[in-house]
């Protein structure tokens, strides 16, 4: 398990990579829930111990989205990106989504988190995704 801001920074390392891929801040937020609720599936463990917030445009941390909503809709500059994180299960974890979910746009991504669970409830509710709820739906359909 890793902070989430560190998985962030992580993301955008592997966004500069070979098959580099777009990566704004509305990307980013949906990658780490993705990352999450696989990381349950693989793992059998969070990947963070933050939880997401169901907003209208699916889940969201709210640390995250702090420290980077300086970029709006813009690309999240290479400076921010880093490239040690110090759970190798995650980096393996965070990798994989990246090369399955990076080559998509932000707003596809949006729709596939909208028809999950997870999010669907929460945002009903007004309340916060909790990681019960992420491992309980990714695991009984993954």
């Amino acid at each position: 398990m890793v902070n989430i801001l560190d998985g962030a920074r992580y993301l955008i390392f592997l966004s500069y990579g070979k098959k580099r891929h777009s990566l704004t801040p509305l990307k980013l937020q949906k990658l780490l829930y993705l990352a999450q609720g696989w990381s349950f599936v693989w793992d059998n463990v969070a990947a963070f111990p933050e939880e997401f917030s169901a907003w209208q445009y699916g889940p969201v941390n709210e640390e995250v989205y702090e420290f980077f909503k300086k970029y709006g809709r813009s690309e999240i500059p290479e400076s921010e990106g880093g490239s040690k994180l110090t759970d190798e299960n995650v980096a393996d974890t965070l990798k994989a989504i990246w090369s399955e979910y990076g080559k998509m746009t932000a707003y596809a991504l949006v729709e596939l988190t909208h028809k999950q669970m997870p999010w669907r409830e929460a945002y009903e509710q007004g309340c916060k995704i909790s990681n019960s709820s992420i491992r309980a739906y990714f695991q009984s359909t993954f």
